[in-house]
């Protein structure tokens, strides 16, 4: 069996604007958040949105 990257678009779609929050929760000056709960919750839920977008897919055995 092979496995594959496989690429969710879904997934990617979300990641987009949580990605987008993410950077502008960021202060670079200072290299904190602004709000420390909202930034971790953002990087959480990116994370979590990439490691799905990019899940490898198995494929199943031929018959």
């Amino acid at each position: 069996m092979k496995s594959k990257i496989g690429f969710n678009i879904s997934f990617a779609l979300l990641a987009f604007p949580i990605g987008l929050a993410l950077v502008r929760e960021f202060d670079f000056q200072t290299l904190n958040f602004k709000k420390p709960a909202l930034g971790f919750l953002y990087l959480i839920t990116f994370i979590v949105c990439l490691f799905l977008m990019l899940k490898r897919k198995t494929q199943q055995p031929e018959k």
